[in-house]
């Protein structure tokens, strides 16, 4: 994004909502990091073609990567380019390790339900991709790998992946640029 791009909206989301929107050709949509450590999963489909979507594998294999960052274009199932990466000052994304279930969600934050804490209740990941592709007449079907924005997740020597924690910068931003 650069400087005399003009911003067309802003909005902030709180931890575990949901947002959809279509990019339109030739726009940038800037996902900042304003609390340090977030993570923001994402799901990409065509917006004029439903059924072409993201494609983690060919994504990672026709760039030689395991992660996303500058310079790297995320490539849809049917081989064109959805969007490419064209600002990046956290250097480093996950494209391999998915989202949570609603079991692992509970397992990790407990169940806080919207019905005993209102606006303070979470979902899971997954649930909450459903609920957002409804929205867009796509279901269970339509998940696909999705990416996760501002998470560094590490193979070790043994092969084993890994999350790494700590300490991120306030205000980290990607820009996507469809």
């Amino acid at each position: 994004m650069t400087e005399d791009e003009p911003v067309l909206f802003s909005e902030e989301l709180p931890g575990g909502a949901m947002w959809s929107h279509v990019l339109k050709r030739h726009h940038t949509l800037r996902l900042v990091d304003v609390e340090g450590g977030v993570n923001v999963g994402t799901l990409l489909y065509n917006a004029d073609r439903l059924s072409e979507r993201y494609n983690m594998p060919d994504t990672l294999k026709a760039q030689h990567t395991a992660f996303i960052t500058k310079g790297r274009v995320l490539m849809s199932d049917m081989g064109c380019a959805l969007c490419s990466v064209t600002g990046d000052t956290s250097g480093w994304h996950d494209t391999i390790c998915g989202h949570l279930d609603a079991a692992a969600t509970a397992a990790k934050y407990g169940v806080a339900r919207y019905q005993d804490h209102r606006n303070k209740f979470h979902r899971d990941a997954r649930t909450s991709f459903l609920v957002e592709l409804g929205k867009w007449g796509l279901g269970r079907k339509d998940i696909v790998p999705n990416l996760n924005f501002f998470s560094r997740v590490v193979a070790d020597e043994g092969g084993a992946l890994r999350f790494v924690a700590g300490p991120r910068p306030l205000g980290a931003f990607v820009d996507l640029r469809a």
